[in-house]
């Protein structure tokens, strides 16, 4: 069976912004866009606050202007147009609550981004939020989602998430510790041909259901901890991938520890559980 790939250039003459919002709940809340140089490429964007101010340009990742007072406790949409080549929140504990929905991705040039400890946000927009942008994504230049959303509170996966981008390697820990996620699409990372590292992607995600088949993904090398639970108190049922019988075989250190439920819990090795 062969998927064919769907490959939707960016047309860079048109603004998708990417756009979220945050909830305050104090009066003069201070919030900072979580802007990050990557290899070598830095921003040069505009903010808009969504109380009514903008920013000016903004050409450094460390620029004062990314950083801006919210006089006045109430939920706000945060609009970054141009070029931003990295978020990352990275578990911040001055503005990881504050984040409460991932409205777009837009095209803004992503090459890293993370969510990592908004445990306040609990849904992400599949490519439909690109209205007008005929399903091309704002992820499509992402080559890494390390702790991509983990920790957050998200209760679902959107389909089709992932299927246009190209050239990522690497998910580990993208999920890792979103207790709440539940449902996952089978074919999550079916086009993601090129991924070799899936370490704790769904780590201690104690609410998902069925382990995914990886049926696509032959390239990867690394399975450490992907379904790893810190408890037998959870969810997961239905049967495991037999990923140790591949040649070569991958790692796969306590991938599904703690999964007692799988029907075929019994046969799977032990350095793997």
């Amino acid at each position: 069976m062969s998927i064919a790939r769907k490959l939707i250039p960016s047309d860079s003459s048109q603004v998708y912004p990417f756009v979220f919002k945050i909830t305050t709940t104090t009066a003069n809340t201070v919030f900072t866009v979580p802007l990050v140089d990557y290899a070598g490429l830095t921003p040069s964007l505009n903010i808009s606050w969504g109380d009514g101010n903008t920013s000016p340009l903004i050409t450094s990742s460390t620029d004062v202007n990314r950083v801006h007072n919210y006089v006045s406790p109430g939920t706000y949409t945060i609009t970054i147009s141009g070029f931003m080549p990295g978020f990352k929140v990275n578990n911040n504990t001055s503005i990881r609550s504050l984040i409460t929905e991932l409205v777009q991705w837009g095209i803004v040039g992503l090459r890293t981004i993370d969510f990592y400890g908004c445990i306040n946000l609990t849904a992400i927009p599949g490519s439909a939020s690109l209205s007008g942008v005929g399903g091309y994504t704002g992820l499509a230049e992402v080559t890494v989602f390390t702790s991509t959303f983990r920790g957050t509170g998200i209760t679902s996966i959107p389909s089709g998430l992932f299927d246009n981008v190209v050239n990522v390697t690497n998910f580990s820990s993208c999920f890792s510790g979103c207790t709440s996620l539940s449902t996952v699409p089978a074919t999550l990372f079916d086009l993601n041909v090129n991924v070799v590292n899936f370490s704790s992607t769904f780590r201690n995600c104690l609410s998902i259901t069925s382990p995914l088949q990886f049926t696509y993904n032959t390239a990867v090398t690394s399975f450490n901890n992907l379904y790893n639970m810190s408890t037998s108190a959870n969810a997961m049922t239905g049967t495991a991938p037999e990923l140790w019988n591949r040649v070569p075989a991958p790692a796969g250190t306590d991938a599904f520890r703690n999964c007692l439920n799988l029907t075929n819990y019994a046969s799977i090795p032990t350095i793997w559980k």
